[in-house]
């Protein structure tokens, strides 16, 4: 999944005691990591939306992987993770369920007689 071609559609609960401000998670501006719980590896995600963060309660929101040199594989449905801003554990989230992108379809185009002016 290192294809940077899925969201995540997640929980997430954000700690009171560790932030003074709610992130705004529809911006597309807060990019935290997150650290994957039994693994503790470190991912790079970006909240593309989410409902409003009321501090110490779970909500649903959505992230884009944002790194194209990092393997996501290892991030699956049910895989329970940290939200980390630098060394603060800020929240925690689970997997609820990854969803793969469609690519594009392409059209076939002909050229059926090109335009030659004389």
């Amino acid at each position: 999944m290192s294809d940077l071609d899925f969201t995540i559609y997640c929980t997430v609960t954000f700690f009171s005691k560790k932030m003074v401000n709610s992130p705004n998670l529809t911006n597309g501006k807060y990019s935290p990591q997150i650290v994957l719980k039994g693994i503790e590896e470190h991912l790079e995600v970006n909240f593309i939306d989410g409902e409003d963060v009321i501090f110490d309660q779970p909500i649903r929101a959505n992230a884009l992987p944002i790194n194209e040199d990092v393997d996501y594989s290892s991030l699956q449905e049910g895989t329970e993770f940290l939200i980390m801003e630098g060394s603060n554990i800020v929240g925690e989230g689970i997997v609820k369920e990854i969803f793969q992108h469609k690519p594009h379809e392409r059209k076939n185009f002909r050229v059926l007689y090109p335009l030659v002016v004389l």
